[in-house]
């Protein structure tokens, strides 16, 4: 394969994932119990034998940081390559990343300096398992400069990424960015390997362009079709960009049964994480869980039935947890009711609450584009008071009990 340098862009603000992105950059959300969304492209990198990964971070960047450490828990801490995060700083020749081609152009001299023959660039905020060397050989046998890794989605869904028209050998001869006449049904998922020229070429012609809005899909990669030996690389696994509340929960629903899309007990493909050492779940005689994953130091004594426990939260004895996401080191009190619900990390719900109550689906009254299918979402460290009803649809961040006692379906209470 040649040496390959990996880039993992985990710069974005993820607005769409609404208060669960309001304190913390979106690879950082917590995803299906102990792991955060980057867990999997870091994950895939360690297993495909790629350890000299720099990550671009800008937005709330500190609870990436912490999760990430070292590097240790993906054998990251190394001598020979390891894990570097890289934020934007002020200076003569610095500035906020304007894209994400900008991004990886201000530390276009880290990745010379690593001298590799070729650059793999990825999202964050997808999750997916992927043997990124297959990637790799295949763009090596096609000698191309560049490759993008392309996934067929519904043509409903197409105008939502960039799409591709794609020649009978692989080269790709049209790319358009989320427009509403897409090329094809091929959508780019936001993979891609360069050749490492090839790359500090177009980023610095793309730097000195006035009219650029430096991003990869709108505006580096389309002005490298005919100009260069551009490819798509069709993977035909499981793929979710989980960018939004409604995907974020439906990635996190499909991950419970049998069979689900990416199987985090797989040996063969370990999904690592970093998380501090808990003791085992703890499920008591008064419980009563059916199709569910619960997380180490969970302590369950009420019902759970078809939802994400994580680790070290407690359901206590009545309480039923439904259809629903509970993140790490929440309290789930007595008698409480959640139902399709996603309450973030170290929230406290008072005894007898309910959440997620009722039949009104009115749309949430400041997101009701996005927040019109039922699921009311808490923030974190919300402490909902005892006997609080809050419907469906609902936005809730307040730091005032009496906010909270009534919260009706449609409304946002921050």
């Amino acid at each position: 394969m040649g040496k390959s340098l990996v880039i993992i862009l985990a710069g974005g603000s993820g607005e769409r994932l609404l208060l669960l992105s309001e304190h913390r950059a979106k690879p950082a959300v917590p995803f299906c119990g102990p792991y955060r969304i980057i867990d999997f492209a870091l994950s895939n990198c360690v297993n495909s034998g790629l350890h000299e990964i720099f990550i671009l971070s800008q937005y709330r960047p500190h609870s990436l940081a912490r999760h990430i450490g070292s590097g240790r828990a993906w054998n990251l801490d190394r001598d020979d390559g390891g894990i570097v995060i890289l934020q934007p700083y002020v200076g003569t020749e610095s500035r906020w990343y304007s894209g994400n081609a900008d991004a990886v152009f201000q530390n276009l001299h880290f990745i010379e300096k690593r001298s590799a023959e070729n650059v793999l660039i990825l999202g964050g905020d997808h999750v997916y398992t992927m043997d990124y060397r297959r990637m790799l050989e295949f763009h090596m046998h096609k000698k191309a400069d560049l490759t993008i890794g392309v996934k067929r989605v519904r043509r409903e869904d197409t105008h939502k990424f960039g799409t591709c028209a794609v020649a009978g050998d692989g080269r790709i001869v049209a790319f358009a960015e989320k427009t509403p006449k897409p090329c094809s049904d091929l959508a780019s998922m936001g993979i891609y390997v360069f050749r490492s020229g090839l790359l500090s070429a177009s980023l610095e012609a793309d730097h000195r362009n006035p009219d650029s809005s430096h991003d990869f899909g709108t505006d580096v990669i389309p002005d490298l079709i005919g100009k260069a030996g551009v490819f798509a690389y069709e993977f035909e696994g499981y793929w979710e960009d989980v960018g939004t509340i409604n995907t974020y929960f439906d990635a996190s629903m499909k991950m419970l049964g049998p069979s689900p899309p990416v199987d985090v007990d797989d040996p063969s493909w370990r999904i690592k994480t970093n998380y501090a050492d808990v003791p085992p779940a703890r499920l008591t005689a008064s419980s009563t869980v059916s199709d569910a994953l619960i997380g180490e130091g969970a302590v369950v004594e009420g019902t759970v039935e078809h939802s994400i426990i994580g680790p070290e939260v407690t359901v206590a004895r009545g309480a039923v947890v439904r259809d629903s996401i509970i993140l790490p080191g929440c309290t789930i009190g007595r008698g409480t009711k959640v139902n399709l619900a996603i309450v973030d990390k170290h929230c406290n719900v008072g005894d007898g609450a309910k959440i997620g109550y009722g039949v009104d689906f009115t749309p949430n009254e400041n997101h009701p584009a996005v927040m019109k299918n039922g699921i009311t979402l808490v923030g974190r460290g919300v402490e909902v008071p005892p006997s609080a009803v809050i419907g469906r649809n609902c936005l809730v961040a307040s730091r005032k009990p009496e906010d909270m006692l009534h919260v009706p379906s449609g409304k946002s209470v921050l």
